[in-house]
């Protein structure tokens, strides 16, 4: 049995001590710790440790299982590592998401989840006149992406559900979905066809499709996307470029295997 931290006298910010102490009492167990857990070993009021882990897992740093076991989160641990996997994929990216440019002629985005939002980490903008523009470093929200569908999907109905009420699904365009149901019964059609589309919900005039990049642990580690303009990227077209996507996915999780 785990036995409560020791008071920490030391000067500082007594919030930021708070929030280590649950850090490292969260470290140390294997399995995760409820909320109860985490009040006892700390010795916290229940308001105090639920809204500092509720702002741990929002920034990504912790995780919460279904059954309400918070774990370290991969982001926490990607501090520490001399080159994160992120970096590894970063690395490996830019001649295979090029190659897919070059067939394709449209923009291409590689993102990863952090934080329940989508960061781009590789773009690659289309060579025509008029196109979709992108950034590195660009946050997404995932029920309006085909990149954060793609997360979405790789998850548990349960933790679907509980990202969309931490981050919200906020109208954008008036083809965003807005609803749990809604997102819920798009992400199982994800699911089901291996890809997701963003048919203008993100940004008007634009349609994206997207596909999952798998990590050593055979989970949606990643996820690539191809975007246009409407006018020149319809569904058919945009349905065309799917096996292009993929190909591109499966070589991008063979080489972050092999790490």
């Amino acid at each position: 049995m785990m036995e409560p931290v020791a008071k920490n006298d030391h000067p500082g910010v007594r919030v930021l001590h708070k929030t280590l102490d649950i850090l490292e009492v969260v470290r140390s167990s294997e399995s995760g710790l409820r909320l109860a857990e985490v009040m006892r070993l700390v010795a916290m009021p229940k308001a105090t440790v639920y809204r500092i882990l509720s702002t741990l897992e929002g920034r990504g740093y912790l995780d919460r299982t279904p059954d309400g076991l918070y774990r370290i989160s991969q982001k926490f641990f990607s501090l520490q590592r001399s080159e994160a996997a992120e970096q590894h994929l970063t690395r490996i990216a830019p001649p295979i998401i090029s190659r897919l440019v070059d067939g394709c002629k449209e923009t291409t985005n590689l993102g990863i989840l952090d934080g329940g939002e989508v960061v781009v980490i590789n773009t690659v903008e289309s060579p025509q006149a008029v196109r979709m523009s992108s950034k590195i470093g660009n946050r997404r929200h995932l029920h309006s992406t085909s990149l954060g569908k793609v997360f979405l999907a790789g998850m548990s109905e349960k933790d679907c559900l509980r990202l969309l009420r931490v981050k919200g699904t906020p109208k954008l365009t008036p083809h965003t979905l807005t609803t749990p149901e809604a997102v819920l019964a798009e992400i199982s059609r994800v699911r089901e066809q291996g890809f997701a589309m963003d048919d203008q919900e993100n940004e008007i005039e634009g349609r994206c499709i997207g596909a999952p990049v798998f990590g050593q642990d055979g989970k949606v580690f990643a996820a690539l996307s191809i975007s246009g303009p409407v006018f020149r990227m319809d569904v058919e077209r945009a349905l065309s470029l799917v096996p292009a996507l993929k190909a591109a996915c499966e070589e991008l999780s063979l080489a972050a295997r092999q790490r």
